[in-house]
């Protein structure tokens, strides 16, 4: 069971994979602007976050840079979403520090697979 935060000013995306994480037994909050996000993961610890590129004000890549600075949240996994898949985007969020990069229309089963994958325990 992974404790994740998603990030998205569409809020019904937000609930939707809310929904569908916390059907599936893991532990979910959600927040609609990058300053929320940053606000969140200072006060909570999270697993993974799911974080869209694309909002007003903050740009999910802003928010993943700001993570990347703060030795506190540098290793925190982030899948970056996005709507466009333009080559340059993804090369983008990873360049910026993201594990992972899923494009919208989100599919349910790749997100769970991704979810699984980044927050099982290492192997020894």
């Amino acid at each position: 069971m992974a404790h994740v935060l998603v990030v998205d000013d569409d809020a019904i995306v937000r609930d939707l994979i809310a929904d569908v994480l916390t059907g599936h037994s893991h532990t979910c909050e959600a927040v609609e602007s990058g300053a929320d996000a940053l606000a969140r993961i200072g006060a909570a610890r999270f697993d993974l976050v799911i974080l869209d590129r694309n909002m007003p004000h903050m740009s999910g890549i802003q928010v993943l840079k700001t993570l990347r600075a703060n030795p506190a949240t540098a290793g925190l996994k982030v899948i970056m979403c996005t709507a466009a898949e333009l080559l340059a985007e993804v090369d983008e969020a990873f360049q910026a520090g993201a594990v992972d990069y899923l494009v919208k229309p989100l599919d349910i089963g790749k997100l769970l697979v991704k979810i699984t994958h980044h927050t099982r325990p290492a192997s020894v």
